[in-house]
């Protein structure tokens, strides 16, 4: 990748206007999934299915401050072999905010929707985490009911803990903005880094606003939802999985650096493989979408 403008300002060049996409991803976007939403810890959740209910189960948890949609385009490469659930964790895409979030209820969350979704239809589902969504899949792994087949963690150090400090943190106000032109200028990846797919940039955007009321515009998710989120040893977690785990990450990635690795390879079960996506930043199915379904598919053989 040779770009180094933030999306933000790739994206405000466009002006509201989609950027043109290759072939691969309008025909990925052509298999739309089903939205469902079911109740789970007092809330609404809301998730996605693509392929026939019976096939194998495999699910999908996006990232922080993400939503469910950040795998529309790599979700169909998938379900002809699988029945493929995303989650909007709560607080993120159109499920529910709450006062407060755990990473242990964002993992009880996940087992109600896998249930919901049928995925258990030929035993246990394999369950793929990117990012913040690395701590409540390795908390779903560990489960002692042993639900998960096999599970794949996408860019995490595991590193993320509670600390008493993190109530003190300040309450964020919700931002809003004219148009959806707009948000789509403002739209920024965290950890900050360049990105030459505009048009999976565009879609994970443009399923991120929300139209609050006629000619108000905001973001979808809780902009205090990783502040108000109790969190766990999600090391810990990992290294009591009850089932195969994988881990794949982007080979320039901002967070993944040598000692994140290095505390991961101490960290994962023994016999963990590592896979390292080739000029992929931390947003891996933004950046190297296909490699990341030709990593996925080789560790689901495996």
């Amino acid at each position: 990748m040779t770009a180094s403008a933030p999306p933000a300002a790739i994206l405000s060049a466009y002006q509201g206007a989609k950027p043109p996409a290759p072939d691969w991803f309008r025909d990925a976007l052509a298999r739309a999934p089903e939205r469902h939403s079911i109740e789970s810890g007092g809330s609404t959740i809301e998730y996605f299915t693509w392929g026939a209910p019976g096939k194998p189960g495999l699910f999908l948890l996006h990232g922080g401050g993400a939503h469910a949609l950040w795998w529309a385009h790599i979700a169909p490469f998938f379900a002809d072999e699988y029945r493929v659930a995303a989650m909007s964790m709560a607080g993120m895409g159109g499920s529910d905010w709450r006062d407060e979030y755990a990473i242990a209820q964002h993992a009880a969350d996940m087992r109600a929707v896998a249930d919901a979704a049928g995925l258990m239809a030929q035993g246990k589902p394999v369950v793929a985490g990117h990012s913040f969504g690395g701590a409540p899949t390795a908390t779903a792994a560990s489960d002692p009911n042993a639900w998960v087949g096999r599970a794949i963690i996408i860019d995490s150090s595991l590193q993320m803990r509670h600390s008493p400090g993190d109530a003190e943190r300040p309450q964020r106000e919700r931002r809003f903005f004219g148009s959806v032109a707009e948000g789509l200028g403002r739209f920024r990846f965290l950890p900050a880094q360049s990105c030459d797919n505009h048009y999976i940039a565009d879609m994970i955007a443009r399923d991120a606003i929300v139209e609050v009321e006629s000619g108000r515009f905001s973001w979808r998710h809780d902009p205090n939802g990783f502040t108000n989120t109790k969190r766990l040893d999600s090391a810990k977690r990992a290294r009591s999985a009850n089932c195969p785990m994988a881990m794949i990450y982007g080979d320039r990635s901002a967070i993944m650096d040598d000692e994140a690795l290095a505390h991961l390879e101490k960290t994962m079960p023994a016999g963990t493989p590592f896979v390292a996506i080739p000029d992929s930043g931390h947003h891996v199915m933004v950046d190297q979408p296909l490699a990341l379904v030709a990593a996925m598919r080789a560790l689901l053989a495996g």
